[in-house]
This record gives structure tokens, sequence and C-alpha cells, in this order.
């Protein structure tokens, strides 16, 4: 026999929730609180509830899948076999791809200036040259790397540099004046 489903009897309390929740995308921390489970039979809702989406290797669940999963179980004359076959035609969450970077050997710390040439910072502007997304990636990687080792160097090529207002010379002040007036009679 099946242990029971703890969170059966608080359907329609929780599909309330949901659907006022401002919570678009519902990661298992939040579906815990929302069923009020632990960790792995959130994640067994979540495999349940379908269309998980793999983000920077968390899964989240989408608010309107959720909400159909919840219409779907309240609607259905025996929630456990409805649930149980959920679960049975649920697809495995997809797995994140992970990507193998590679930065140059021996790299301890970094400057702007040591920067491959495929890598330009100006000001207000960064372009990376790239033929893969891998190639990117690690430009990316090494420009963080950059950043974390060189940032003032980094501030000062990218941000506009700051006007400071100088002491106006007087005497050079009334200078130009003067010319100003010569040159409009």
């Amino acid at each position: 026999m099946s242990r029971p489903i703890k969170w059966s009897r608080d359907l329609h309390a929780i599909r309330e929730k949901a659907l006022h929740s401002r919570t678009e995308t519902w990661a298992r921390l939040e579906i815990e609180h929302l069923f009020n489970v632990g960790r792995a039979t959130a994640q067994t809702l979540m495999k349940a509830i379908g269309e998980i989406q793999p983000v920077a290797g968390a899964h989240f669940v989408e608010r309107q899948a959720l909400v159909t999963f919840l219409e779907v179980m309240i609607a259905s004359p025996d929630l456990e076999t409805a649930y149980r076959e959920r679960l049975a035609d649920a697809a495995l969450p997809p797995k994140s791809k992970s990507l193998r970077i590679s930065l140059p050997e021996g790299l301890r710390s970094t400057t702007v200036r040591e920067l491959p040439a495929h890598i330009r910072l100006t000001s207000g502007r960064l372009e990376i040259d790239a033929v893969t997304a891998v190639d990117l990636l690690e430009a990316l990687t090494l420009l963080a790397r950059v950043m974390q080792d060189d940032l003032d160097q980094v501030c000062n090529l990218v941000e506009p540099p700051r006007r400071t207002t100088e002491p106006v010379d007087e005497e050079l002040r009334e200078f130009f004046l003067r010319l100003r007036h010569v040159d409009t009679e």
C-alpha cells in the first residue's frame, strides 16, 4: 500500500496561493513551501508537474504548468491514481549542458594590457571576436578574471572620463570675453 498524499487535502488552498502569487517560475524550494513538503517530495512533485526548465544547474516549473497540474489533480476522481499516472508518464528533467572552458596555462593574475587582441575594451564598449560559443565563454571568463584582478584599469577604459570643475582664472575669462566682443563688432 502506498503512502497517502499529504498535500491532497490542501489542493484548493495551494491552487489559490499559486494563482495569486507573483512568482512566475517555481524552484524546488518554493514548491517545498507551497505544498509544505520536504526536498525529495518537492522534486517528485516537479517531475509530476512537468515542463521542467533547467537554468544554471537549477530546475524550475512555470506557474501555468503548476496551476494546470493542480487543476487536473482537483478534477480527478481518484487523486492517487492520477498523480501516479502523471509520475509514470513524466519525462526525466533535462540536464544542463556543461561547457568545458580553458584559460591560459599558469594564469594566476592578469591585467587589461594582457588581454588578447580578440577582446577589446573602449569607452562604453566591449567587443569580442569568437568563432564558437565556447570561444565566447572563454573570452568572457578571461575578462571576468581581468576585472577581478585589474578593476581600476577596466573602469578607466570603459567609463567615460568625469568632468571636474577647475577654478576659473578671472583674467583669462575676461580676455576671452573681450575677444568674443571684438569678433562681433
